[in-house]
């Protein structure tokens, strides 16, 4: 099955790929098109994209390995606190550090 990624780098332009993927894929599939792009193990994130549920994978110890902050990547990953609690201040809640692909359909569950 075709499927679209948005690999977020925290200097850079979004970049849209399209992948072969199983339908539902495993943890071994995911980590074959996953590791080379974040550069380690990735970490689900569950996030909303574009007014949707969508799952974002992170570098699993990108702030152990002190990669830079990817500010496209927390923007997503904190726009659902931020919409249900608009009083809270962006910066007290966590970061993304290093690379995050965001997939265009759900293949985690």
């Amino acid at each position: 099955m075709k499927t679209r990624l948005l690999v977020l780098e925290p200097a850079g332009n979004p970049l849209v790929c399209v992948v072969d993927m199983a339908g539902d894929p495993g943890l071994a599939e995911l980590r074959d098109v996953l590791e080379p792009i974040l550069g380690g193990r990735p970490e689900h994130v569950a996030v909303l994209h574009e007014g949707r549920r969508a799952d974002m994978f992170v570098h699993e110890d990108g702030h152990g390995k002190r990669l830079p902050r990817n500010e496209a990547a927390t923007a997503i990953y904190r726009a659902f606190w931020l919409d249900r609690h608009p009083t809270d201040h962006p910066e007290t809640l966590p970061w993304i550090a290093g690379p995050a692909v965001v997939f265009g359909r759900t293949v985690w569950s």
